[in-house]
């Protein structure tokens, strides 16, 4: 025969889980920096970076592509005296390469596509204008004035 057991605890919340461990106070940490990061950096137009972890003094901020590495390890002073204004006990930032981000970001900010619209057609004067200020240009010029004299026939 199976004995059945008496639970001697009730079970816990979860959010109770949650502040016992501190994590709940991490996040709150780790988005409050995040947004005066984002903050800071639209002002020197550096788009699409994050922060990645705060573990043991040090903070993780992750950035789409290579290309702002340099800027941001030239501008790790300032960022580490701005951010230790809301968690004085950071001691070094960590800058890392996330490929990740940068789908996410383009995605986020690429408005979608117009319609290209065409241009009413070329009057046959301006056309010829064109045609001759093409004899005397140079070859990458000509070929160009030559192009659009074209578009007048079409």
């Amino acid at each position: 025969m199976m004995k059945l057991m008496n639970r001697t605890r009730q079970p816990k919340s979860v959010s109770a889980l949650l502040n016992k461990s501190g994590l709940q106070h991490d996040v709150t940490v780790i988005m409050a920096l995040n947004s005066l990061l984002q903050s800071h950096l639209k002002q020197h137009n550096i788009p699409g970076c994050r922060i990645g972890s705060l573990q043991n003094g040090s903070l993780l901020i992750e950035i789409p592509d290579a290309t702002w590495m340099m800027r941001l390890k030239f501008m790790r002073a300032e960022l580490l005296t701005l951010l230790r204004q809301r968690v004085p006990s950071l001691l070094r930032l960590k800058i890392k390469v996330n490929p990740a981000l940068s789908s996410t970001h383009k995605m986020q900010h690429n408005p979608p596509k117009k319609d290209i619209k065409r241009a009413a057609k070329m009057p046959a004067d301006v056309a010829e204008s064109f045609l001759a200020l093409a004899e005397d240009a140079e070859p990458g010029l000509q070929k160009a004035l030559r192009s659009l004299a074209d578009y007048s026939k079409k």
